[in-house]
């Protein structure tokens, strides 16, 4: 699992400033201790997207969350994406809204992405 530290939190806060359901994500994250995926599950559990119900599952299969960052790659495994990271949060949130829609997870996908590696998360495509 994937730890977020609180000194990358207020990173992270600053850049996004002007998305406040990023931002409320962040809080989530922080409530969180940190740990990425508590935190998007939970935000999803509060927005009705996955039931509280997960249980422990197969260790072996992706998490729930893993799944959902799957379906986002064909987005995210672009030159455009690539050059958007590089920019800052900001732009990436800038570049994928118009195209995935909006929700507090979106955040908390690209964190997971950019702490997983990029290169290493795209790179059977």
């Amino acid at each position: 699992m994937i730890t977020v530290t609180q000194a990358e939190i207020e990173q992270y806060r600053s850049q996004l400033q002007e998305y406040p359901d990023a931002l409320k994500a962040l809080d989530v994250l922080e409530e969180c201790e940190g740990k990425l995926e508590y935190a998007a599950e939970t935000i999803a559990i509060e927005t009705g997207e996955l039931h509280d119900n997960l249980g422990e599952g197969n260790p072996n299969e992706p998490s729930w969350f893993e799944k959902s960052a799957e379906k986002l790659r064909p987005h995210i495994c672009t030159p455009a994406f690539k050059d958007a990271l590089n920019q800052g949060l900001s732009t990436v949130m800038a570049l994928l809204i118009p195209v995935v829609g909006y929700s507090g997870l979106l955040i908390l996908i690209i964190i997971y992405i950019s702490k997983k590696n990029l290169d290493e998360f795209c790179k059977d495509c």
